[in-house]
């Protein structure tokens, strides 16, 4: 296999409710910690940062520093970026409230404060915005525009008008939320920053550099399905066996909201994708950190990785019984102990945006 066409994921930092950086969360996540909590002021069960002492139209950019600032060190990239260039690939699922956006530009802030030297783009596209990003910087990587590119997203959405939209829809909980559980009622609003670095293969190990795993297939649409309607799974099917190309992973992230008609649509999806099934774990980590929005795919994507490396299948928490009756492994409570070489990564946003990302745990050598 030619070492040109592999892109890989050599650096990590992450923000969340479950604590600053990659151990902490991880930590946090596999000891089966959540950080949802009803909220007095908001009338609404959120997942905030609580010990992120900054004002609220600093907050967005404060986390999304943090997290670069981690990735970057991760992936033994400094700030002068050593004559590579290095380019960034942000993504919002919408406007940020706290702030004034034709006075305040994240990306332009974060250009000028990292010195980024590379492409610069900006993703928009509901909950699937994460993985969106790595699409793009993927291209950037394997069209040689970029050495580099850090790709993620910061979200601060614990704002009453959005609180207030969300309830009108429908889809907040009104107890926990409780993916796949029979009785799931909606999730809690959560918020965090999280970037990756990618790279190509050859200048990861040019500069040895760790690798946590490579993108191996990728796929994303917009259909104009609104409404979540009981076809949905069809179309999410679709978007599934394309990532995925006749191979089967060994666990998947499901983007698993707690709401009935997403749990159920994509259970549905994922049953009807594999015939061996059996074989794949999967879990939801939206009980743990709330629904972090564009932020939830990077998350997911990275909490893979950490799956990958470790061979540990994180917990999908609050599940007792599942009324959607396909015999599926949604890893209930505790984190398992498996073999995973193989890993998949949903994300099904509203009005139809859906992306899955499909990621091999890298071996060294083994294009050597």
């Amino acid at each position: 296999m030619n070492i040109d066409n592999k892109v890989v994921i050599t650096g990590i930092g992450i923000v969340s409710p479950l604590g600053v950086g990659k151990e902490e969360n991880w930590k946090q996540l596999i000891n089966c910690s959540s950080k949802v909590c009803y909220s007095k002021k908001f009338d609404a069960y959120i997942a905030n940062l609580d010990n992120l002492n900054v004002t609220d139209k600093e907050r967005q950019y404060i986390m999304a520093e943090l997290a670069i600032y981690e990735a970057l060190k991760d992936a033994n990239i400094g700030n002068s970026f050593c004559n590579q260039k290095v380019g960034l690939c942000l993504g919002e699922s919408k406007l940020n409230l706290f702030n004034n956006p034709f006075k305040y530009s994240l990306l332009e802030k974060l250009k000028q404060n990292f010195c980024f030297n590379g492409s610069l783009s900006c993703v928009s596209c509901a909950c699937a915005t994460g993985i969106l990003t790595i699409i793009q910087g993927y291209k950037f990587i394997k069209d040689e525009v970029c050495d580099a590119m850090v790709c993620g997203c910061s979200e601060t959405s614990i704002h009453p008008l959005y609180i207030a939209g969300f309830k009108n829809m429908g889809v907040l909980t009104k107890c926990m939320p409780k993916p796949f559980d029979k009785d799931r009622d909606g999730f809690a609003i959560g918020e965090g920053a999280c970037f990756i670095v990618i790279e190509s293969l050859r200048n990861a190990t040019k500069n040895n550099s760790k690798i946590y795993g490579e993108i191996e297939n990728f796929s994303h649409g917009i259909y104009s399905d609104k409404t979540l309607s009981i076809t949905s799974h069809i179309k999410m099917k679709q978007i599934i066996k394309k990532a995925a190309s006749g191979k089967t992973p060994d666990y998947i992230h499901m983007h698993g909201t707690a709401t009935k008609l997403n749990d159920y649509n994509e259970s549905k999806a994922v049953f009807e994708s594999f015939t061996n099934i059996n074989k794949i774990s999967l879990s939801s980590t939206k009980a743990s950190t709330g629904h972090m929005l564009s932020v939830s795919s990077m998350t997911a994507t990275v909490f893979s990785l950490l799956a990958m490396k470790d061979n540990v299948v994180p917990p999908t928490l609050n599940f007792k019984q599942t009324d959607i009756n396909l015999n599926l492994d949604y890893t209930p409570n505790k984190p398992r102990i498996k073999n995973i070489n193989s890993s998949l990564v949903l994300s099904f946003g509203f009005g139809g945006q859906s992306c899955a990302l499909f990621l091999k745990k890298y071996k060294c050598g083994q294009y050597a």
